[in-house]
């Protein structure tokens, strides 16, 4: 099999095997591989669907019992009596000492009916009121809020014991920039004892700050394994990140919790990633094994679907084609399958070959007959066919015939290349060849053209051997070939021009 058919096969394994099989296999492992991310993700979202639905809920619920216990100390029956003294270091030592310890609050204000600063608490220490201007921002609407509510019935609902809870108001806003939780409560007796009871319009305010970062972060961490939180005015960025809105009563975001949430999804891929690709692996030098021996199995077969057409139409001894292929030529020829250009056919049939055979034997004969296949071959172009049709005969069609003294000079130039002395088992040996030759213009080729190659082949030997003969309509005549030495036979008389073939 030569180099241009072994790369023709492998280009026909390619197309019907290898391709439908890669292909097929990297379908199949595109789908998994999608589904697996695919899956991943949906469990990623999942978790942080999850992580956002009980931050949500923590928040609230955290933001709900710091106004439960803002409230609790609100109502307080000394503190009423404090206020109407004008006892500001009771306020501090009782009041705001037991909001900042059990409560921890970050900043605490107290203020008159009139919404003015009485006290002022920051982390913890006693300060100026001066301090309370810098969050009225966020304090006043609340205050505001809050003194609706009371004059809405609220007041009377607590006094009468219809409501259990002091009025508040409460929600998350901007303190430095930071969220925090921010609650405004009316300071009311407790017993509702006789002249400590709260005179709408003239109650006094508790306001309580903290900062959510302080109070949940830990909490978050420790109790609902929430990685990385932090409380800002500004959503996080990162891809590794969740925000959260925080948002107030009127459903304005006015500030951010973020986290790192949690992949299960990406951490089992990651885990199980290495021997995904293990078995990839395995898998595709599997594949390649499988391709590989179907490779050589698909070979084998070609290759001996090869030697079977190469045996069933070349000659065993010489390696050139034999008589069926020969005929097979012949047949397309006169079909006028490539047969676009004139054609010449060349019969040819070697001098003296018995002579050889007898006198060295058939090996030396034998060996003759291959080297004159040998010699034949580089005199004729690729598209040429060179035939041994048996015993010492050849054939040779020429698909590209110019004129007819191209195919005399070829036809001398074999004359001359097989009259060379043949070297066979150290013996010089040496034989002539009688040629036989017919040339006919494009087109469907006569099937007798073999027939009357013969006859030019019968001429050429009438003339004495070693020499050819071109084929001329006279050699039709019965029983009369054409004269020996005349320049007539040396090339035949065609039907088109003299010096080149129409």
């Amino acid at each position: 099999m030569g180099r241009e058919q072994k790369g023709a096969s492998a280009r026909r394994f390619a197309m019907r095997v290898v391709v439908p099989v890669v292909l097929a296999v990297g379908i199949t492992m595109a789908t998994v591989a999608g589904f697996v991310y695919w899956s991943t993700a949906r469990s990623d979202e999942r978790a942080l669907q999850r992580e956002t639905h009980l931050v949500g809920r923590v928040i609230g619920q955290r933001v709900k019992a710091l106004g439960e216990q803002q409230a609790y100390y609100s109502g307080w029956d000394e503190a009423i009596t404090a206020l109407a003294e004008g006892d500001i270091e009771w306020i501090d030592s009782n009041l705001a000492f037991s909001l900042y310890s059990n409560v921890t609050f970050d900043r605490i204000y107290v203020l008159d009916p009139g919404a003015r600063p009485l006290y002022a608490m920051y982390a913890g220490g006693k300060t100026g009121a001066e301090h309370y201007e810098a969050d009225r921002t966020a304090v006043a609407p609340l205050v505001e809020k809050l003194k609706g509510i009371d004059a809405a019935g609220a007041l009377a609902a607590y006094d009468s014991g219809n409501a259990t809870r002091v009025p508040g108001v409460a929600e998350i806003a901007l303190i430095d920039g930071r969220p925090a939780y921010v609650g405004v409560t009316v300071i009311m007796s407790e017993n509702r004892d006789e002249g400590t009871e709260q005179i709408p319009g003239k109650e006094s305010f508790l306001i309580g700050i903290r900062y959510l970062a302080s109070v949940m972060s830990t909490e978050l961490t420790e109790q609902y394994y929430i990685e990385n939180p932090s409380f800002a005015a500004v959503a996080a960025t990162g891809r590794d990140v969740a925000n959260f809105a925080l948002k107030d009563e009127a459903g304005q975001t006015v500030g951010w919790f973020s986290w790192q949430p949690d992949r299960p999804g990406a951490r089992m891929l990651a885990e199980t990633l290495p021997a995904m690709i293990g078995a990839l692996a395995i898998a595709g030098v599997v594949l390649v094994l499988l391709l590989r021996g179907l490779r050589r199995t698909t070979k084998a077969l070609e290759q001996g679907k090869a030697d079977a057409e190469y045996q069933a139409n070349h000659d065993t001894l010489t390696g050139l084609a034999n008589r069926a292929y020969f005929n097979k030529q012949l047949e397309e020829l006169a079909g006028g399958r490539n047969n676009q250009s004139n054609v010449a056919l060349l019969a040819l049939d070697l001098d003296r070959f018995k002579q050889v055979n007898d006198t060295l034997g058939h090996e030396a004969g034998d060996q003759l007959l291959r080297e004159v296949g040998r010699r034949l071959v580089p005199l004729v172009e690729d598209a040429d066919t060179v035939a041994r049709l048996g015993g010492d005969e050849f054939a040779i069609i020429l698909r590209r015939v110019q004129t007819a003294d191209q195919v005399g000079a070829l036809s001398n130039r074999i004359v001359a290349e097989l009259g060379a002395p043949f070297l066979l088992a150290g013996r010089v040996a040496q034989i002539g060849v009688s040629i036989g030759v017919v040339i006919v213009p494009a087109g469907p080729a006569p099937r007798d053209l073999f027939a009357k190659a013969d006859l030019a082949l019968y001429a050429a030997k009438a003339a004495g051997r070693n020499t050819f003969r071109i084929f001329d309509e006279a050699m039709h005549n019965a029983g009369q070939l054409p004269e020996q030495g005349s320049d007539e036979n040396r090339v035949a008389k065609l039907p088109i021009k003299r010096d080149r073939v129409a």
